[in-house]
């Protein structure tokens, strides 16, 4: 089986590999990603007397006093970023950066103390039941759970271990019967978007979903033969990309998050699925313009509907 959809472009997203503070999903292009370089902490606070943006290091602790009018913080994600990265004591604990996307034009505001940690913890995460009493799925922004980390699920609020299947990067758990009438929750660790870098882009690509057909003729059969469905896979080639530089050339063969886009739609990923770079032609630092060679994108494991 091999189906091609043409017409559609995708974004290559480098899960940060460090440990990091993000901070919780503010919007409104209002969010920061801290990055440690051996910083631990960091706290934004707002006084109540106007005054302009200022930074305080003590130790591995990062504190950001954000600009403010009687009281009404004024400091923009964008301002703050500038002002870590230009700090010499700040920037030795910190590289701050902004999500991908976000023009960090929104006010950040206060943020409480937070500390590093490799992804974010979730200790009761209640999940939604997709109606069948068997799904349970974790709303938009807190899937894509980590897994190489511990997963506790829990049927009204008691660890279960057995009689379910999870997938990890929809932030999913599937029964085996139906759990009606009970409260499904999770604790475990999640990759957050906030501390995504965006570091490849494809273009006018095709994405190919290729399943291997399994011979299971029988005497049954008639003398007609049948076949079932084994592995699956999917794969999206191009000819035009792009490529920003910022990471090594070796690092792209690592299995990343890939995200896949209709043309005319740059909003919502239609699907989501992890892959690596196969191939690529002739790679080369371009700040202006597409690569006008092949690149092939090879998934690792499943392609799902985000």
């Amino acid at each position: 089986m091999t189906n091609a959809v043409s017409g559609l472009s995708a974004a290559l997203f480098r899960d940060e590999t460090a440990d990091y503070i993000v901070t919780p999903a503010l919007g409104s292009a209002r969010d920061i990603c801290f990055v440690s370089k051996g910083g631990t902490k960091v706290e934004i606070v707002v006084g109540s007397t106007t005054a302009p943006l200022s930074l305080d290091v003590s130790g591995t602790k990062l504190t950001i006093a954000s600009a403010n009018e009687d009281g009404e913080p004024t400091s923009t994600a964008v301002d703050i970023v500038l002002a870590v990265n230009e700090h010499p004591q700040a920037s030795a604990l910190f590289t701050a950066r902004l999500p991908p996307g976000s023009k960090g034009d929104g006010i950040t505001g206060a943020l409480a103390e937070m500390t590093t940690a490799d992804g974010i913890a979730f200790t009761s995460l209640t999940l939604d039941d997709l109606d069948d009493h068997r799904k349970y799925q974790a709303p938009i922004g807190l899937r894509y759970w980590d897994d190489t980390k511990p997963l506790v699920v829990k049927s009204d609020g008691m660890a279960v271990t057995s009689g379910f299947k999870v997938s990890f990067l929809r932030g999913m758990v599937v029964f085996d019967s139906s759990m009606e009438g009970h409260t499904i929750s999770v604790a475990g660790t999640r990759r957050s978007e906030l501390a995504f870098q965006k570091i490849l882009g494809v273009f006018d690509g095709k994405l190919r979903i290729i399943g291997t057909d399994i011979d299971s003729s029988s005497v049954d059969d008639d003398g007609w033969g049948s076949t079932t469905q084994g592995i699956r896979r999917f794969e999206i080639t191009s000819g035009f990309y792009y490529y920003d530089g910022k990471l090594p050339i070796e690092a792209l063969t690592t299995k990343y998050i890939w995200k896949f886009y209709a043309v005319l739609s740059n909003q919502t990923p239609f699907a989501i699925g992890k892959g690596i770079v196969q191939n690529m032609d002739n790679l080369l630092v371009s700040m202006t313009d597409v690569q006008k060679t092949s690149i092939t994108v090879r998934g690792v494991g499943e392609l799902y509907i985000e």
